[in-house]
């Protein structure tokens, strides 16, 4: 009996070879596949090598990039890791801030004011030049635009400026304590990290505010004990004389000139910062954390 089923077989095998190359790999590829089970799990999927390089790329992308400016910048690599609000400006406190304010401008519209008057008692002096009432007219209704202009120093100032860490996720924001008048309230506005503008840097501004204060505190005395009465009471009527003029100029600089005002506009509005105020590192943080105009 053994000879039949192996030449049935033989004739299958032989008669097999006459098919065609799709129907026999279709065949005996199936059957093959049947009896070792093992070559389906250990051959490669194609979908699934696919699938595995999507999801590897949906990964690398969905990762969070390091933020460099972060870590870079001291202040804000301190919000983030002590999540906590960092002050970068506090205004200056002066109890006669707004008296010398006020009562500097209401010495100039009051001069200005006699000015204008004074040409009106002289109009009927005897060969008075033309230009002389003209003169005092003019000088009067300048003295009184800058009485007008001191009055709005206090107007849109900047009370304090803080940096606060992000909250579930957002951005870093700015806190600003701003008051558009002496007698209005407080308002608050926030604004992200890169919104806000500044007029010009604060550092620069502050090292001359620090040297004009060092000027104006210096001892005329000082070095001279070594010279006569004669050359020593010399030096110091012109140190005196210096200082003071100094002083007059650095204060109409400071009070006409707004020298030491910057200005941050954020949300269209424009606020004062005072550099005479505290500032962090003198000014270098606000420098670094808001771009200039």
């Amino acid at each position: 009996m053994a000879p039949a089923p192996r030449g049935f077989a033989g004739f299958f095998h032989q008669q097999s070879l006459r098919l065609p190359s799709s129907l026999r790999a279709a065949l005996f590829g199936c059957r093959e596949q049947f009896f070792r089970p093992n070559a389906i799990r250990n051959s490669r999927s194609f979908t699934s090598t696919i699938l595995r390089r999507y999801q590897y790329q949906y990964k690398s992308q969905l990762a969070p990039k390091p933020n460099v400016f972060v870590n870079n910048d001291p202040v804000l690599r301190q919000v983030v890791q002590l999540r906590q609000p960092v002050l970068l400006y506090k205004a200056p406190k002066s109890r006669w801030y707004y008296l010398k304010v006020y009562g500097t401008a209401g010495l100039w519209i009051g001069t200005g004011a006699y000015s204008i008057k004074f040409q009106e008692d002289v109009k009927d002096l005897k060969d008075l030049a033309f230009f002389i009432r003209p003169t005092y007219i003019v000088v009067g209704l300048g003295f009184i635009i800058i009485g007008c202009y001191t009055c709005t120093a206090p107007t849109n100032r900047m009370r304090a400026l803080e940096i606060l860490p992000s909250l579930q996720g957002g951005p870093i924001q700015l806190r600003m304590t701003v008051r558009s008048a002496p007698w209005a309230k407080d308002r608050i506005i926030y604004s992200s990290l890169g919104g806000p503008t500044i007029s010009e840097k604060t550092y620069p501004m502050v090292e001359e505010l620090l040297e004009a204060d060092r000027a104006r505190r210096q001892n005329v005395f000082e070095g001279l004990e070594h010279l006569s009465i004669v050359s020593r009471s010399w030096e110091y009527a012109a140190r005196w004389v210096h200082q003071k003029w100094t002083n007059f100029f650095l204060s109409f600089k400071f009070a006409v000139l707004r020298f030491g005002i910057a200005k941050i506009e954020v949300q269209g509005e424009k606020w004062k910062v005072d550099c005479s105020g505290w500032l962090l590192e003198d000014g270098k943080a606000i420098d670094r954390l808001i771009p200039e105009e």
